[in-house]
């Protein structure tokens, strides 16, 4: 006799989300997390593509601003603006809107094991341990992000990579809301400087980076405007895709951030958690509907078959950017304005998916005006990912 049919670790958007599902199905679930305030401290950058109406997950009073372009910026400070005449994406309230998806678990059944940190998943016989006591269930999914040990665990012969995001909520001068920015230094690459308005008086600025910490606090500083003040300071990891990442081992998954789900260029991973949950949903129901652990395998390669060539193609984009140097930079993008790219990203630009401009680029010839600075080889491997 187990405690529960699943035991659901982490509380985050994700877990909460398939908590939900799997409890809208009949079953009974259980959700742990380590802290007691679900939603803090807040550790995402709260910007996400219009493509998340689809999963059909956000109500709108999550929603504290639209955005319809950015604007881009080489190291010489050469500005490129992206645009639309609709919404691309949404500003949101991370903090309301995380616990509004725990809420939504609970009330669907689900029970709550707040401030009850799980200290070891074992895999073998589907048992958690808290400080508390051990839980058994049917089934283990693990979304308590990029540092997990369960992680760790399924993939001993993987080197666990993540890159540090740092950001500020600010309160600033009025500006424009409509614009994000973005602005790229030498030792963020691959990463890079966000300012994400929240409002007309209020915004994030951060960026993520594998370099120090005391380095990026260095840089974010300097980013600010004398006039800005900031109001709170937040840290976390993003985990860096792999495609050789195990995500399951008998009864038990990985979802979200644990499982590396994320863009690699953005480290955004809302959108790819969300559908993966809804993936997970699918093939769990039906193993333990029939007591079968193919299903979870199923789970594995359907993500595999749905991000791999997209998360691919980023990586290998990122991984020249990693190699560029601030002139490369402010060569391209003078480039790219000359040959009105910027109209291109406009027109074939999609924050989920980035492989469509990047054919686009291909067809129309421009990335080769690029050669110089990314190199034939570099760009044979974009090639092969398209």
């Amino acid at each position: 006799m187990t405690d529960y049919d699943i035991i659901v670790v982490g509380a985050g958007p994700i877990g909460s989300t398939y908590a939900y599902k799997m409890a809208k199905k009949g079953y009974d679930v259980a959700l742990f997390d380590m802290k007691n305030r679900i939603g803090q401290p807040l550790q995402c950058a709260g910007l996400v593509s219009t493509n998340i109406c689809e999963t059909k997950n956000l109500p709108k009073e999550y929603i504290d601003n639209k955005i319809r372009g950015a604007n881009l910026y080489s190291p010489d400070n050469t500005q490129i603006t992206v645009e639309k005449d609709k919404t691309v994406a949404y500003v949101l309230d991370r903090v309301m809107y995380d616990k509004h998806l725990f809420e939504r678990a609970i009330n669907q059944g689900v029970t709550p094991h707040l401030g009850e940190r799980v200290m070891d998943a074992d895999i073998e016989n589907t048992t958690i341990k808290t400080q508390q006591r051990k839980y058994t269930s049917r089934l283990i999914a693990v979304s308590n992000g990029p540092t997990s040990q369960t992680s760790k665990k399924m993939n001993p012969h993987i080197k666990e990579e993540q890159f540090l995001g740092l950001q500020y909520t600010v309160k600033t001068e009025n500006q424009d809301t409509d614009y994000v920015n973005l602005s790229i230094k030498q030792p963020l690459l691959p990463g890079f400087l966000w300012e994400i308005p929240t409002s007309p008086y209020t915004k994030r600025v951060g960026l993520f980076t594998d370099g120090s910490y005391n380095e990026a606090e260095q840089i974010l500083k300097n980013k600010l405007k004398t006039t800005d003040e900031i109001i709170e300071k937040h840290n976390g990891m993003i985990p860096r895709f792999n495609p050789n990442k195990k995500i399951t081992q008998n009864n038990t998954i990985l979802l979200g951030d644990a499982a590396g789900q994320v863009k690699p260029t953005t480290g955004g991973g809302l959108i790819s958690g969300f559908n993966c949950a809804e993936i997970a949903t699918k093939n769990t129901n039906k193993m333990l509907e029939e007591e079968n652990n193919k299903y979870l395998e199923n789970y594995e390669k359907e993500y595999h078959k749905r991000y791999n060539s997209e998360f691919k193609a980023q990586q290998n984009v990122q991984n020249i950017i990693k190699e560029m140097t601030e002139d490369d930079f402010n060569y391209m993008f003078q480039q790219l304005k000359k040959h009105n790219v910027d109209q291109i990203i406009s027109e074939h630009g999609d924050m989920d998916n980035q492989t469509p401009l990047l054919k686009e680029l291909v067809k129309r010839g421009v990335i080769f005006k690029l050669v110089p600075k990314i190199g034939v080889r570099r760009l044979k491997n974009i090639w092969k990912s398209l």
